[in-house]
């Protein structure tokens, strides 16, 4: 496995690359790494200190997920667990007096676990979800409810527990050693004695130090991340082995948090670094490795590792970050209150975004956020402003294409160290160069991430320059304009104002670059563009070169040839309904008639397709036999269909007329050859359908 620290002659020249150019978006600037590291470029956060008035620092709890909590219920050792979170009455009531108790007996980590998935709403153990209800009674039904005398059966659930996967009681699994089930308040606990006797209870529960065990955050990831990488690829050398991480990364930084955790961290004063991402994407193992390498080539502290899968491996509900989540709230108001500039390669609106209820609110309007995609790197620091408004994310590990869009860091492993993956066995030497490439440029920008450390809180940023004269082009009666976007004056540009002959402006997304008008009049055009970001909006471009749009010529409908087919009764005095198709569209007057003697039946419209319907009666007078329903626009024949009239009580009352145009004698003459073959049969009414012949 090749050492990171000694990077191959392809990645050293890459790093130089990159060293000049820069490709870690800094606050929406895209800049070079800094030249030294400093020695404590972040902060870390202390959630229960936060989270539990009085409870104070460095206590003795350590926030499990959902994913580490079910990974830990089955592994060899003893471990302590609190089920609770601060929504709950009885967790905040006892985590101070447990804590004392644990710190009196030298026990190092009680693991909580809050149900609550979001800290309030999302409870998996209540939820009617139908894909999130499964968690709890899976958590039941492997592990929890394998007890013989405390298993969490619904009633009296155990909240502070000792649990040992492999501890029996007379030959039956017996796995909770421990617990107090019994609830209890703040007000019980406010008299001493009480307070006293449920400290003896918890000091019974939790044993000594040595009577409990510990896995730490580097044991959880490694052994995860490496099995499922091993079980997606088959440990093949070609994918990079079976092992991601080893026993090199045990300094290990990267802290998974829980969302109640994440959003505390987001509302606290300092600066921080963030991953997005999970262990069961295969792009977040890819540079894993490199990203906890970074932060202890840096002396970061702490990476806070979170998951928008709420259980670590669900695409359905639990995805928070997608559109179709019930739960897609927890993502979008997140997003939306904290990381107000974000950037991401989706474009809201046009390449994907997404959309939610604001505070899960089925009766407000549905909201959009920006989607960003795993893995994710970036610096936060809530105080931080562009041009006095709020821009926390002071870094953005994304690749920026230098026009306003970005392409996220998402490779292989494989990639990663030079190998060539799927391409093994589908040889394709240039879209293997191209991978390996852009893996090199991710890993770079990692460690230029970490060299950048910490950045400046403040950065005075400006409306963008205005762009340069833009460029129009006209194809038909369409104009399309083009323009390059213009320096972003440190603020991403959010939008593009484009106008016609200074007309009022069509707002465009930031990221596009180009708008075609279309079904324009005939005559001249210019355009002008400007650029707007979070600060304000740039002076109007000059105006394009003048463009001409020539107005196609009027179209005389009388040259139109359509068709006419008719239905009804076919009697004298009976009632028909005419119906024309593709003539001249919009055309006022047109006249339906009978022939052979001329007679008006009435006059129509034609609609936007050339087409229209009539029904009108036949008059009484007509005599049977053959006769034509013609259509005609001032006075010139469009259309014609032929029809036979019978005589009324004939039993021929009903008939339908073919499809026929003028000028087509040949086929006048098939209708009459049929119309012949009827009569000798007896028939009274015949059908003639005859297609139109458009006039050349």
């Amino acid at each position: 496995m090749p050492d990171h620290q000694r990077p191959t002659p392809r990645r050293a020249a890459m790093l130089t690359a990159l060293a000049i150019a820069g490709t870690v978006v800094l606050g929406g600037i895209a800049a070079a790494p800094a030249t030294a590291a400093p020695e404590s470029p972040t902060d870390t956060v202390d959630y229960f200190a936060d989270a539990y008035e009085g409870l104070g620092a460095d206590s003795v709890y350590e926030t499990v997920t959902f994913e580490r909590f079910e990974y830990l219920l089955g592994q060899e050792g003893r471990f302590a667990f609190l089920i609770g979170g601060p929504e709950d009455a009885q967790t905040a009531a006892t985590v101070g007096p447990i804590n004392e108790v644990a710190k009196a007996a030298g026990v190092e980590r009680i693991y909580n676990f809050d149900p609550r998935l979001d800290g309030s709403r999302l409870d998996i153990r209540t939820t009617t979800n139908a894909d999130v209800a499964p968690l709890w009674a899976r958590l039941v039904a492997n592990a929890l409810g394998k007890d013989t005398q405390t298993p969490f059966d619904g009633g009296d659930d155990p909240t502070l527990f000792v649990y040992d996967s492999s501890h029996l009681a007379d030959g039956a699994e017996d796995r909770i050693v421990s617990a107090i089930t019994t609830p209890v308040t703040a007000g019980q606990l406010a008299d001493p004695a009480a307070l006293t006797a449920y400290k003896a209870e918890v000091a019974a529960v939790l044993g000594t130090a040595a009577d409990l065990d510990t896995s730490s955050q580097f044991t959880f990831t490694s052994e995860v991340v490496n099995a499922k990488h091993a079980s997606a690829y088959g440990g093949r050398d070609v994918y990079g082995g079976a092992t991601v991480l080893d026993d090199a990364d045990a300094d290990w930084r990267v802290q998974t948090v829980t969302y109640p955790e994440l959003v505390k961290l987001l509302e606290s004063d300092g600066d921080y670094v963030l991953l997005f991402g999970g262990t069961w994407c295969h792009n977040t193992r890819a540079v894993l490795k490199e990203v906890n390498r970074q932060a202890v080539a840096n002396d970061v502290a702490k990476v806070y590792f979170f998951d928008l899968r709420l259980d670590g491996n669900s695409g359905n509900d639990l995805h928070i970050r997608d559109t179709g989540s019930e739960f897609a709230d927890f993502y979008g108001d997140l997003v939306t209150k904290y990381l107000p500039n974000l950037v991401t390669q989706y474009v809201p609106g046009v390449s994907g975004q997404v959309d939610y209820f604001p505070g899960g609110d089925t009766s407000k309007a549905l909201a959009t956020a920006k989607k960003l995609q795993v893995p994710y790197l970036l610096e936060y620091d809530r105080s931080r402003t562009v041009g006095g408004q709020p821009a926390p994310i002071a870094q953005q590990w994304i690749h920026s294409n230098g026009d306003g869009t970005y392409k996220e860091y998402m490779t292989e492993w494989w990639y990663v160290n030079d190998l060539p993956g799927r391409y093994a066995d589908r040889p394709d030497p240039a879209g293997l160069a191209a991978q390996l490439a852009f893996a090199d440029e991710a890993i770079a920008a990692v460690g230029t991430f970490f060299s950048a450390l910490p950045d400046d809180p403040e950065v005075i940023a400006t409306a963008p320059a205005a762009p340069d004269a833009p460029v129009a082009a006209v194809t038909g009666t369409d104009v399309t304009v083009s323009w390059t976007a213009p320096a972003d004056g440190g603020s991403p540009i959010t939008e593009y104002l484009v106008s016609l002959n200074g007309a009022a402006p069509v707002s465009v997304p930031g990221a596009t670059t180009t708008r075609t008008f279309t079904g324009l009049a005939g005559g001249d055009y210019t355009a002008t563009v400007a650029a707007r970001n979070t600060v304000g909006t740039s002076a109007a471009s000059a105006e394009s070169a003048a463009v001409t749009v020539v107005a196609p010529p009027a179209v005389d409908p009388t040259t139109v040839k359509g068709s006419v087919e008719v239905t009804g009764d076919l009697v004298p005095g009976g009632r028909i309904t005419v119906v024309g198709s593709d003539l001249a569209p919009g055309v006022d007057d047109v006249a339906v008639e009978l022939h052979s003697t001329p007679q008006t039946l009435g006059s129509v419209t034609t609609n936007g397709d050339g087409g229209f319907t009539f029904t009108g009666t036949i008059p009484a007078s007509t005599p049977t036999g053959a006769h034509s329903i013609v259509v005609t626009i001032d006075g010139i024949e469009v259309a014609r269909a032929s029809i036979t009239v019978a005589a009324a009580g004939s039993g021929a009352a009903s008939a339908n007329a073919g499809l026929a145009s003028t000028g087509a004698p040949l086929v006048d003459l098939l209708g009459w050859l049929a119309l012949a073959l009827i009569a000798a049969g007896g028939a009274a009414y015949g059908i003639v359908r005859v297609r139109a012949r458009r006039a050349s």
